[in-house]
């Protein structure tokens, strides 16, 4: 059974990480403008920010061993206008984790290699 994890994102999660990463692109802060300017369903969920949450959840299902390498391919945009969830099984070389949007699209994809 793969592991799961359920993760709400929310306008305050989205703006503190833009601040964090210096993202100044409004789609992921200002909901008048993802939507009615850009055509979003809502705030727009960063790719790097799906990249972390993955990792880190690699990184508690390997407790005691060390990430050394990871690889991502985003395939579809994640939005915070529902929860998504991140799944994971484990791999020879670690685990494989994906993002799974709400009508289950997996919209990131990721393979992680532990020593």
């Amino acid at each position: 059974m793969p592991w799961r994890r359920t993760i709400t994102p929310d306008p305050v999660l989205l703006f503190r990480f833009s601040a964090l990463t210096f993202n100044s692109h409004r789609i992921h802060y200002d909901r008048p403008w993802a939507m009615d300017v850009e055509g979003y369903p809502g705030l727009v969920v960063h790719g790097p920010l799906t990249t972390t949450l993955l990792v880190d959840f690699a990184r508690d299902f390997n407790r005691g061993r060390r990430i050394v390498g990871y690889a991502t391919q985003a395939r579809a945009p994640l939005f915070d206008t529902a929860p998504f969830e991140l799944r994971g099984r484990p791999t020879e070389r670690g685990c494989e984790c994906w993002a799974v949007t709400p009508e289950g699209t997996i919209a990131m994809s990721c393979e992680v290699d532990v020593a």
